[in-house]
């Protein structure tokens, strides 16, 4: 993983593992060991972790348990809990653990106890959703608000997204909740169609209040409320969720509708704040706290369980033996359940981002690939789609099957039980290739097996559950950044590509010269002159 001169004798042996490893096949690994379907199991709160579909022996899971210890993990996750700066290139805490700690916990930030104001926050969140599920909270013309409009992209929205999708079993019926992330024109005209601004409150969520789509939808916003209720009242239907109250008071959010939102937490990670407020609304208080409850639960778990019952540094290592020794580049994750269609994307910017980078924090770069692109859609979609790739695809691509064994309805149980047969099936397929009673299967039919793949399953999709599920992969990607020595909360490859957006803009709405677009490549200087053609400039 690192560079050579720092390999050390665990990396050597892993490797060397690696390699006798690799002429073995998972049939033949099931047949050496008759209960490896329990050995490679574990309960991890709710959560049933089966790995035993990995290309993985007890050898490895020694060797790995070994780089755990060589990583100090452990240390990293007492230090992040307790407030330490373990975001070193910000030099900042990354407390998301703060925001479902025990009310009368004690976690200081520069001297200071975060753990009341976190309450505060709470209890003002609480207040807030129970005036709208209550009817309660009136708009400028006196009608109570029905609609909530979240205003916000990638961690200010996608984690919202995902569980108020997850959890739609749960919502308030009376309630529209709607998303909008995009600065295409179009998604906000969609998201707005059919609502009455008197009505509608906006919830617009940015740490900074610098996020340029944000605050491009939320002037928008602000214009389709005083085309309707006149500029003194839009105020009214304005909530800010945010780091920078000077800001959003600066751009016409009241004081008392501003939530706060701590430097300390990463976007990606901050679902268990203010940030989680539109699903508060949603599901309503209580279940709230009992998604905070289950995050809460896998933090303790984490941060106690040894190794072989850890589900996060197991998960973590199995991540790190894939990408690194493996040298497998992607990973699909596929929940059986319509519910998690977000789930892939909500991951895909909490793993990528986090762990999309190529310096380590010595500075030096890598002699092996780490992190992975993730992606995937929901299970029986996906058989339908990309299944055929993962069965018999040129590359191996591990997969992440999530399951539920109980339905909502117990009179659809029959289906629940037709969707888990469904994720059964294929990891069989995956591991074993062919049943042996059809070896007469012609080339193009056979499936020779050995993908791996890896089984979660939980008993109910439930706010504790998916809080249980949200802070397994949440602590496993910190794991896997720790062992692989990138830092996974700042996101500098993202910033400088919104400074880039900025000034091209800024070019462009000068109506620039030529001159001024030489400044660019000519592939972008090309682009734009295009751009203008077609808009007949």
């Amino acid at each position: 993983m690192d560079s050579s001169h720092n390999k050390t004798q665990i990396l050597s042996s892993l490797e060397e593992h690696r390699n006798r490893l690799s002429k073995k096949s998972l049939i033949e690994l099931f047949n050496e060991n008759s209960n490896r379907g329990s050995d490679f199991s574990i309960a991890f709160g709710d959560l049933w972790i089966d790995i035993s579909k990995q290309l993985i022996d007890s050898t490895t899971i020694g060797l790995l348990a070994d780089l755990a210890d060589e990583s100090k993990i452990n240390q990293f996750f007492s230090d992040m809990m307790a407030g330490s700066p373990v975001n070193w290139t910000e030099q900042k805490p990354a407390l998301h653990t703060a925001l479902r700690a025990p009310r009368d916990s004690k976690i200081l930030v520069e001297g200071k106890n975060i753990i009341p104001d976190i309450n505060g926050t709470l209890e003002k969140m609480e207040e807030f959703s129970d005036s709208i599920r209550n009817g309660k909270l009136l708009g400028a013309t006196g009608a109570p608000v029905t609609s909530v409009v979240a205003l916000g992209i990638g961690g200010s929205n996608l984690g919202s997204l995902m569980a108020y999708k997850a959890l739609s079993n749960f919502t308030h019926r009376e309630i529209d909740i709607r998303f909008c992330s995009s600065i295409d024109p179009v998604d906000l005209n969609q998201t707005l169609n059919g609502l009455n601004p008197e009505t509608t409150i906006f919830v617009i969520t940015s740490k900074s209040f610098n996020t340029k789509e944000t605050l491009v939808l939320m002037e928008n916003a602000k214009k389709w409320l005083e085309d309707s209720i006149g500029i003194e009242g839009f105020s009214k239907h304005l909530v800010g969720i945010t780091g920078s109250r000077e800001k959003a008071t600066n751009l016409g959010i009241e004081e008392t509708m501003i939530f706060d939102l701590p430097d300390w937490v990463g976007g990606r990670f901050s679902l268990s704040s203010a940030a989680g407020l539109v699903l508060m609304i949603s599901i309503g208080p209580d279940e709230f706290f009992h998604l905070l409850s289950g995050m809460e639960e896998i933090d303790n778990k984490t941060l106690s369980e040894h190794f072989e019952s850890n589900g996060t540094l197991l998960l973590s290592l199995i991540d790190i033996w894939n990408r690194s020794f493996l040298n497998y580049p992607t990973m699909a994750v596929v929940p059986y359940s319509s519910q998690m269609s977000y789930f892939p994307a909500y991951l895909q910017q909490l793993m990528m981002e986090s762990l999309g980078k190529n310096i380590r924090r010595d500075r030096h770069g890598f002699d092996n690939s780490v992190g992975s692109v993730i992606w995937g859609a929901t299970g029986t979609e996906g058989q339908h789609a990309f299944f055929q790739f993962l069965h018999q695809g040129t590359d191996v691509i591990p997969c992440e099957m999530l399951g539920f064994s109980n339905s909502y309805n117990e009179a659809l149980q029959e289906q629940q039980n037709s969707l888990f047969a469904n994720l059964l099936a294929q990891t069989e397929a995956l591991a074993f290739g062919s049943y042996p009673e059809k070896e007469d299967l012609t080339p193009e039919k056979k499936l020779e097996g050995n993908r791996p793949s890896t089984v979660i399953l939980a008993p109910k999709l439930t706010p504790f559950i998916l809080g249980q599920l949200i802070a397994l992969y949440e602590h496993r990607t910190v794991a896997s950044g720790v062992v692989w020595g990138v830092n996974p909360f700042d996101q500098w490859g993202v910033e400088s590509g919104k400074s880039i957006a900025v000034d091209i803009e800024l070019e462009m709405n000068k109506g620039s010269s030529s001159e001024a677009m030489t400044k660019r490549n000519s592939s972008s200087e090309k682009l734009l002159e295009k751009f203008k053609i077609l808009r007949n400039i």
